[in-house]
């Protein structure tokens, strides 16, 4: 039996619809609790299962287009999404995130 948490629901990849630069940092904007909790259990889901390669945060505008995130920059994108739960004041993802850093890290 694997010992990993399945990515729950909820934090499956959003998709942004835009047209223009505006329109994508709003969609950004809009969406941005959907695409931090997908880069936390897409991160942790992947270093749990051992796939180390590039994970998909959101769809842009079709199922083809993708915002992506390779492992060299997951504890950047991690700090990120630390940042928006200390903002929002959702320190028990904040908690989440520093276990899955300190992971990441040894």
């Amino acid at each position: 039996m694997m010992d990993y948490i399945p990515i729950p629901k909820g934090a499956q990849p959003p998709m942004l619809k835009f047209e223009t630069d505006m329109e994508f940092h709003k969609a950004l904007s809009d969406n941005a609790h959907a695409i931090h909790m997908r880069t936390l259990y897409a991160i942790k889901y992947a270093h749990d299962t051992k796939f180390n390669e590039e994970i998909t945060i959101a769809f842009l505008n079709d199922e083809d287009t993708i915002l992506g995130c390779p492992p060299d920059v997951w504890i950047d994108n991690l700090q990120m999404s630390m940042e928006y739960f200390i903002e929002v004041e959702a320190y028990e993802k904040c908690q989440e995130i520093k276990e899955l850093i300190d992971r990441l890290q040894s």
